[in-house]
């Protein structure tokens, strides 16, 4: 958590700087929007930064709230950002009413809210995940073809994304990965397979686990990306990031207040060009390590 009070004038000062940086749309008004209507968590949230490897995209900015609830779907219609009856909104209070479960949210600073998610503190099983009020039948329809390439009793997070009208599940998988184990990940969102030699560089980064994305419409049960993540100790110098240098430009010049920075690198693939790009995450500040492992291990206990 936060150790000290979140300077807000700092944190529009450099999220705005940062956008500018990388050539991405942002308002100092709705910045301070999203900071208003969170204003009494602000001090004990968990704030992260996200980026694309696209020219001019979105740089997301994360609200975790570790170790407590927050009812984020309340602050957000309470704000006229969402509908409660939105069904994506439903979806995700059917999530978060699970035990223990906690609501975060990703914003776009030019927009408003992006996404809310919501971490289970023990892992789900993607039946149940994918069969709540909200969701049509369509996405609990793809349960066998998750279940078949062994995806099934392992989500730690799931998201919907009311920008592009999705819905994200998680799963946090065993590492070794191949590239039959790749193919069959990829092939869910129509890819081709990944070539041997970057399997080998993500399997080294994800070991002994690693979380694995899937993006699915729900009205048609489409998947039309999944995405695998990795941490890593210097994401600007990390290999596979060469050749993408807003990516490169966003972890060089991200801003953070954390005595250790946390860096994810992503991997996106699907059918369309569109999927195929590759994203990062950093930590900009809350980031508790102790924190982050004892998530970890309620999971895998």
């Amino acid at each position: 958590m936060a150790t000290s009070p979140f300077d807000r004038s700092r944190f529009v000062t450099e999220l705005s700087t940062l956008c500018e940086s990388l050539d991405a749309p942002y308002s100092k008004q709705k910045i301070e929007q999203i900071l208003n209507a969170f204003d009494e968590h602000l001090d004990n949230s968990y704030v992260w930064f996200r980026c694309t490897s696209k020219p001019k995209d979105v740089v997301n900015f994360r609200l975790a709230f570790h170790g407590k609830f927050v009812d984020t779907i309340s602050i957000e219609t309470k704000a006229g950002w969402i509908d409660a009856e939105n069904p994506l909104a439903i979806t995700n209070r059917s999530w978060s009413s699970k035990e223990n479960a906690e609501e975060w949210c990703d914003f776009d600073p030019s927009r408003g809210i992006a996404k809310n998610w919501v971490y289970f503190q023990r892992l789900q099983p993607v039946k149940e995940v994918l069969s709540v009020p909200g969701l049509p039948p369509t996405a609990a329809s793809r349960v066998p073809d998750l279940q078949a390439v062994g995806l099934d009793d392992q989500v730690n997070f799931a998201a919907v994304d009311y920008s592009n009208k999705s819905i994200n599940v998680y799963f946090l998988l065993p590492g070794n990965l191949t590239s039959e184990r790749v193919a069959k990940y990829v092939g869910l969102a129509g890819s081709k397979p990944v070539p041997e030699e970057d399997v080998r560089i993500m399997s080294r980064h994800m070991n002994p686990m690693f979380t694995f994305g899937v993006t699915m419409i729900p009205e048609t049960g489409h998947i039309p990306r999944v995405a695998f993540y990795a941490t890593v100790d210097d994401a600007a110098s990390f290999g596979p990031l060469q050749g993408h240098d807003r990516l490169i430009k966003f972890y060089k010049e991200a801003p953070c207040l954390d005595k250790k920075k946390l860096e994810i690198p992503c991997w996106s693939y699907g059918a369309n060009d569109s999927n195929q790009y590759m994203k990062g995450e950093a930590s900009y500040a809350g980031y508790n390590e102790d924190f982050s492992r004892e998530m970890f291990e309620r999971w895998i206990a």
